[in-house]
């Protein structure tokens, strides 16, 4: 990934420069942020003072300011790259600038007053301090006292994303964190159907015999018996009732 070189303007500095007045104080705090959001972005990040000298190659040194107040305006801010006359890699640092600019005041909403360049920003101290294979760029973020700006520039997540989405513009690194589709979830398992318990059907009683059984004695009707076996026999009623019933009926 990408490595970035983060610049808070006049950081480290307690005379000479010091910048506008609570400049100092918003460069630091708003660097600081950007770059924790660039590096959860997978960017590497160095956060360096004013007078910091590289001495290694970065894919884009970047310095972050804040102007100081212009009486009578709305605020404002601009963004700046080197004069080609001290940058060896001109090309690129103009192509990261204008990626910034098209995000951050699109998202900061400070007002975007490109005129402001001049030779302060052109011909930058800390452009002499970096490799001449890295691109540079520097922004005015706002307007640090301004009534305007001050309040827009406190709010410190919103200042560093508009940067960061600058950054990832150029250097073709989704902003927005792209959410995976909510996996289709599976159908729950159908519980068991329980059927109904079958209602107890009672057992009929055993009908009674239509035929009366003849006694038994010494003087014994066959024919009546005979009928009265068959009744029993082809009769409803269970098996073992008819046998019972059959061993009742004949003699012995």
């Amino acid at each position: 990934m990408p490595s970035i070189c983060l610049q808070a303007g006049h950081a480290g500095r307690t005379t000479g420069a010091t910048g506008a007045p609570e400049e100092r104080e918003n460069n630091i705090r708003i660097r600081n942020r950007l770059a924790e959001i660039l590096t959860s972005k997978g960017f590497k990040t160095t956060s360096v003072p004013a007078d910091y000298d590289a001495t290694q190659d970065f894919d884009l040194a970047l310095s972050m300011h804040c102007d100081a107040n212009y009486a009578g305006d709305e605020g404002g801010g601009f963004v700046d790259f080197p004069s080609p006359s001290i940058d060896f890699a001109n090309a690129e640092s103009k192509r990261i600038k204008e990626a910034i600019e098209s995000e951050y005041f699109n998202h900061s909403g400070i007002r975007n007053v490109p005129t402001r360049s001049n030779p302060n920003t052109k011909f930058y101290y800390w452009w002499s301090n970096l490799t001449a294979k890295t691109p540079c760029v520097i922004i005015e973020m706002g307007e640090s006292i301004d009534p305007h700006d001050k309040v827009l520039l406190a709010d410190t997540d919103r200042i560093a994303n508009a940067i960061a989405r600058g950054i990832c513009k150029a250097f073709n690194v989704p902003f927005e964190a792209s959410v995976p589709p909510s996996p289709t979830p599976e159908p729950s398992p159908e519980p068991p159907v329980s059927l109904p318990k079958p209602p107890e059907v009672p057992i009929p009683p055993e009908p009674p015999i239509s035929t009366p059984i003849p006694p038994i004695g010494p003087d014994i009707n066959y024919l009546a018996l005979l009928n009265s076996a068959k009744s029993i026999l082809y009769g409803k009623g269970w098996p073992w009732t008819k046998v019972k019933k059959l061993k009742e009926l004949l003699p012995n």
